[in-house]
């Protein structure tokens, strides 16, 4: 969600002239965090998961279902209830109105009951929104609408304004953003203005036996004359075509924040999770549909990074940038993995001296000044004046909270000795349909970091062979078609100064094989350690384990490779790449019924299988 912060949002360019003092504040704030919180220890364990629901409206009799602009309503009545009623949940605001982020409110801890407590909360999330719903209005977990950017596709209904959209977009209406929430508006918009370009995104369609060769998209029906004016002329041939931020940011994930108990902890385990990002990534995907057409990707990550791109074309073709600030992972942290660094690393070398002149570790300030060359995008007046103002203090985290890679490390608080401590949220994972399916991933990772530290676990690869990982897990079908890079000796060895990678499939990874052991191993073994887990918790992290095997293997689908399969054996269903209006329908109420669990599709336990 980002720092919030009062005061007037300011417009590129009013930030322009005072980037150099904003990043100063930042600066000047993380070495203060540096110098206050580089040596605290003992920090308990901690951790939690973060969902964004979608918000929906079905019209049963014309067999529609639209994406429910009711976010800020339901927000403000949750604002208005007592402490006590949510006493263990919190619900945020996040950049489209049909969309709400929902947390524990008060983290998960190292006991092992905790793990039994996640799914239970993730569904009373659900059920407090609800209670805030109107009759035929549902919260689900999906990670894209499908049909989000076609005509009529939220309710109330707005027709897209190009001519005064400040984003010039034919797909979405600005009456997407959250309203009364400025941070959202004012970001999307200064990134078109510092990228001086408007979004552009190309999504390869997938080509079944009656789909149009060449596919060329048309927005005629958007009822803009000169629609291709708007577009760009950028439309490719047997591509899908965006032009919208709220595409990108109308995706919804999950995510999980781990706090390590040292800075030194935290490192290592930033490291270890690099390579496990593409992982969790390919076990997840559920986005194989955009704008109303099957796509040959299952995956959101490229296309959200699209979106969100705010380099120029100068800093592209020059390479001064050489990723958009929604990205994989640039590098790992500790210098002892400086050697897996092997991928050209633009930084800002002023703030990189700074930083080394101020005790900072040299790979650790290579990141920092990394994150430094971007350009703060949200900015109010009085972050640029804050003198007296305790808001400086989080002038650092606004500038950190702006750059969304697969991972972010994310430090204390600069002068709150009882702040959270060093903590690393692990970003790249897709929504899954059900609640089980959720806190499956997120247990699993979770006890998965446990492993690593407790069997000092070594996982680290090159970042090239990291973002190659990455391209593969959001093609079509990756977990069945697709190997993956992934080190061969995970135990650490001190006569080993680089760990040599094969190729793996990703049953080899997860459930092991003859020469390596499995990522599913590791994690039994840590639990078989421990004698005193209750009967009720260990069959609850024996189900999810289960999944997730079965996931790997192939045996359960994952949801982008379930809903394209669903699509394909729809009766409505031409073989022609469009998924209408009804077909759409037909879709979403069926995952409505099985995130209720109102309805399962055959041979689905402990989740669903193929139809």
């Amino acid at each position: 969600m980002g720092v919030l912060s009062t005061g007037r949002p300011l417009t590129w360019n009013e930030i322009v002239p005072y980037r150099s003092i904003l990043k100063n504040h930042a600066l000047n704030d993380l070495i203060t965090i540096l110098n206050k919180h580089r040596h605290r220890t003992n920090d308990a364990f901690l951790w939690g998961d973060e969902i964004e629901y979608s918000l929906l409206r079905f019209d049963h009799k014309t067999k529609r279902v639209q994406l429910l602009l009711k976010a800020d309503e339901i927000l403000s009545k949750f604002n208005q209830l007592d402490s006590n009623e949510l006493s263990s949940i919190m619900f945020h605001a996040e950049d489209c109105n049909f969309v709400i982020e929902g947390i524990p409110s008060i983290p998960y801890g190292s006991f092992f009951f905790h793990y039994n407590r996640v799914e239970s909360n993730m569904k009373l999330r659900r059920e407090q929104v609800e209670k805030f719903l109107d009759k035929n209005e549902y919260i689900l977990t999906i990670s894209a609408f499908p049909r989000l950017g076609c005509n009529r596709c939220t309710y109330p209904e707005y027709e897209s304004d190009p001519e005064h959209s400040f984003e010039h977009s034919i797909c979405c209406s600005d009456h997407y953003k959250t309203p009364n929430y400025p941070r959202t508006m004012f970001l999307n918009q200064n990134v078109v203005e510092r990228r001086q370009s408007k979004v552009s995104v190309n999504v390869p369609i997938l080509k079944d036996t009656n789909t149009s060769n060449p596919f060329r998209d048309d927005f005629s029906s958007y009822g803009v004359s000169n629609w291709k004016d708007y577009v760009n002329n950028n439309l490719q041939d047997n591509y899908i075509h965006l032009d919208s931020s709220s595409i990108g940011w109308g995706c919804c994930c999950l995510q999980v924040t781990l706090q390590a108990q040292s800075f030194d902890e935290s490192l290592y385990l930033y490291d270890q999770l690099i390579p496990l990002t593409s992982i969790f990534l390919s076990l997840s995907t559920s986005c194989p549909i955009w704008r109303g057409y099957l796509s040959n990707v299952d995956s959101r990550w490229n296309i959200l990074s699209s979106t969100t791109d705010d380099r120029t074309k100068e800093e592209i073709e020059k390479k001064l940038l050489n990723s958009s600030r929604y990205s994989s992972v640039p590098c790992y942290l500790s210098d002892s993995s400086d050697i897996y660094n092997d991928t050209n690393l633009n930084i800002d070398q002023e703030v990189y001296q700074i930083l080394i002149q101020n005790n900072c570790p040299s790979t650790v300030a290579k990141h920092f000044a990394h994150l430094f060359l971007r350009d703060p995008l949200y900015v109010t007046d009085e972050q640029v004046h804050p003198k007296d103002n305790p808001s400086n203090r989080f002038a650092f985290e606004n500038q950190n909270s702006m750059v969304w890679n697969s991972l972010r490390f994310k430090p204390p608080v600069s002068e709150d000795s009882a702040s959270l401590g060093w903590r690393i949220e692990f970003r790249p994972m897709e929504l899954q349909i059900t609640d089980f399916e959720n806190a499956a991933l997120s247990v699993f990772l979770t006890l998965l970091t446990r492993a690593i530290l407790s069997y000092n676990i070594d996982l680290r690869m090159p970042i090239s062979l990291v973002n190659e990982n990455m391209e593969r897990a959001q093609m079509k079908n990756n977990i069945q078609t697709n190997k993956f890079h992934f080190p061969t000796q995970i135990f650490h060895d001190r006569n080993c100064k680089k760990h040599e990678t094969r190729e793996m499939s990703m049953d080899e990874i997860i459930n092991g094989s003859t020469n390596f052991i499995g990522l599913k191993s590791l994690v039994v073994n840590y639990l078989n350690s421990f004698e005193d887990i209750d009967t009720s918790t260990r069959q609850t992290m024996d189900n999810y384990l289960q999944f997730i095997s079965q996931r790997a293997n192939g045996t359960i689908l994952t949801n982008a490779m379930w809903i394209r399969e669903y699509v394909k054996n729809h009766p409505l269903y031409k073989h022609d790449s469009i998924v209408n209006e009804q077909i759409q329908y037909d879709l979403i109420w069926l995952i409505q019924q099985i995130a209720n669990q109102k309805q399962s599709v055959p041979n689905t336990q402990p989740s669903y299988n193929k139809l």
